[in-house]
């Protein structure tokens, strides 16, 4: 055989490459330079941030104690609302402690996303501080000042330590978001227990309620920042709708909305629902320091001047920012476990009958509990005086608390049977949607509290307190139902989704949508009063109360398609009952109106509960699951 030619060079390229294989390689130590720029640890960015969260903080009070403005020709200037001011200069304050007690607790991420959400909303709240600099009769800073009269304003130094600090949130969230983008590089970012959910957005890790809620909010926040903060008839005080304010003020409040909108956003597609949590609450504690600031002077400046549109819904919006974002972390973990947990037990629970667990058993206790004592709170409050006089005067008669009495007497019965595990889970449904026809009836009392109210001598009595404790109950109620059935689910096999049933559906949807036609339009029509409404404005607390209850009973009608069979027909009979609970209304309380006749709400309302009826007995029929 011939002998084989080996290359010289092959032979060393071999060697060599032999050799640097088999020689040890140093790894270079974190402390050097290299580990110093790789680094993917966010401790020095977040420190940075929380300084300047500290800065910001203190320039808030600093400028309230400088004052931003003074007149031109020395007469006087009104001072702020105190309450307002209190809360402008606090809530800096409790953003920079968060953060900082973040960092102290290793949660670098939480307080990074803190500063972040925070510091987008402060951008636009700058904005609106340039308007203290260029214009500040027309910036309407009311927790600052309030103009006495035409006379023109310079701002003081406290306008520029106030804009400066501002900018310092802004600076404080740039910093934290930098801090959040190093924390992504990092092992363990998002972590789960369940592995199937690490790498996972938090909208899908929380859920689509809460996801769903939280969006709402940053939603509404957007729409709230371009609805004016304040109503004033003062010549003084002028308010103008915002796109046509002050170039400042205008492109400022354009800011604030977006930016909540734009974190809510961001929050619900990131992979770490800590972050997700701590910019949702950053966000939320900005809007409060934009619309509760401004809900707070509106309401306490007086003299022709009121809080607006705006101020209304930027606080419910901050408010739901707030508690969404302090959930999202929680929520996260809890469907973590339970997750791993169903995965570990739907093998063994496959093809076996499943009986409720001891936390549904729990969660129907407390469900029941709450739905009895909302129920013998309104039929209580129903039976006591509404309303009390200062004079001998008799007090009126409010017929709405006769419907009242009805709801609290269906909510007892309703409720019962959630405190009997054998009976608990299939009446479950039931309470989930009449909680509405309670607080929808106990509107229309509250109404006419506050229409009686208006007249001089006349005070809210023990029985309208009653049922306001009785609408906060069968809320609480409608929230623990809904973690009950979370609970059931837990102890059902979900591998296979939900099939729609397209009939059901249907049917239930007609009926919907006829009732809640029914829910908009007056029962009954008087020579000198009609029925609540949705074509009077404004809106009463019974009109409000009324779609409430529709929006309900459309939310029902779709859940119920996906749900079993059992649970999908007390859902449908649930809004049935609390459409005939609204119809009721018309024979229980046309009496108030001279010469009432028949409204055009009552034949829908007839023909959407009957709908609903045969939508429940097609939902019983079904085999499918």
């Amino acid at each position: 055989m011939p002998t084989p030619i080996l290359d010289d060079s092959s032979a060393d390229d071999s060697s060599a490459r032999g050799s640097e294989r088999a020689e040890p390689q140093r790894i270079r130590a974190q402390d050097e330079d290299f580990g110093r720029s790789g680094d993917p640890s966010p401790t020095s960015r977040v420190a940075v941030a929380v300084v300047l969260a500290l800065v910001a903080a203190v320039a808030s009070v600093a400028a309230q104690s400088i004052g931003v403005v003074r007149s031109v020709d020395g007469s006087p200037v009104g001072d702020g609302v105190a309450a307002a001011a209190i809360a402008a200069g606090a809530l800096p304050i409790v953003v920079a402690v968060c953060a900082a007690v973040g960092v102290a607790v290793k949660r670098v991420e939480l307080a990074a996303a803190l500063l972040a959400g925070y510091g987008a909303v402060s951008l636009g709240i700058a904005l609106l501080d340039v308007a203290l600099l260029s214009d500040p009769i027309d910036a309407n800073r009311l927790e600052l000042f309030r103009p006495l009269s035409a006379a023109m304003l310079d701002a003081t130094a406290g306008s520029y330590v106030l804009l400066g600090g501002h900018a310092a949130s802004v600076l404080a969230g740039v910093a934290g978001w930098s801090a959040v983008h190093r924390a992504g590089l990092g092992d363990g970012y998002g972590h789960s227990v369940y592995s199937e959910h690490v790498g996972r957005a938090a909208a899908g890790r929380v859920g689509p309620l809460v996801s769903t809620v939280l969006g709402a909010f940053g939603v509404l926040a957007a729409v709230a920042a371009f609805a004016s903060l304040y109503r004033s008839a003062d010549p003084v005080v002028i308010v103008t709708a915002v796109v046509e304010s002050p170039v400042f003020v205008a492109i400022g409040s354009g800011v604030v909305g977006i930016a909540a909108l734009v974190v809510a956003a961001s929050a619900l597609a990131s992979l770490s629902p800590l972050v997700a949590s701590g910019a949702s609450v950053g966000a939320g504690i900005g809007v409060l320091g934009f619309a509760g600031v401004g809900l707070l002077a509106g309401l306490g400046t007086g003299d022709r001047v009121d809080a607006g549109l705006g101020a209304y819904l930027g606080t419910a919006a901050g408010l739901g920012l707030l508690v969404c974002g302090a959930l999202l972390a929680p929520v996260a973990a809890v469907r973590d476990r339970r997750a791993m947990q169903r995965a570990e037990e739907r093998t063994a629970r496959r093809g076996a009958r499943v009986v409720t667990g001891p936390g549904a058993t729990r969660w129907h206790a407390c469900t029941g509990s709450a739905g009895v004592l909302a129920g013998v709170l309104l039929v209580v409050g129903s039976l006591l005086p509404i309303l009390e006089t200062d004079s001998g005067n008799a007090v009126p008669q409010i017929l709405a608390t006769r419907v009242v009495l009805v709801a609290g007497f269906v909510m007892i019965l309703g409720s019962v049977p959630l405190l009997f595990s054998e009976f608990a889970s299939a009446a479950r449904p039931f309470v989930s949607v009449f909680w509405l026809g309670a607080v929808s009836a106990a509107a229309g009392v509250l109404q006419s509290v506050v229409l009686a109210e208006d007249v001089q001598g006349v005070s809210t009595g023990v029985g309208a307190l009653a049922i306001i404790a009785g609408v906060v109950a069968a809320a609480a109620t409608g929230l623990l139902a809904l973690f009950a059935g979370s609970a059931e689910r837990d102890d059902v096999d979900t591998s296979a989704d939900a099939r729609t049933d397209v009939p059901v559906l249907f049917t239930a949807l007609l009926g919907a949508v006829l009732l809640a036609v029914a829910l908009a339009l007056p029962l009954y029509r008087g020579s000198d009063v009609t029925a609540a409404t949705v074509t009077e404005f404004p809106w009463g607390w019974d009109t409000w109360g009324q779609m409430l209850l529709a929006v309900g009973v459309v939310v029902a009608a779709v859940v119920a398609a996906r749900a079993r069979p059992a649970r999908g027909s007390v859902l449908l009979g649930a809004a049935a009952v609390a459409g005939t609970l609204h119809l009721a209304s018309w024979p229980l309380t046309s009496a108030r109106a001279t010469d009432p006749e028949m409204g055009p709400g009552v034949v829908p309302a007839v023909l959407g509960i009957l709908v609903l009826g045969v939508a429940a007995a097609l939902s019983a029929r079904r085999t499918d699951r």
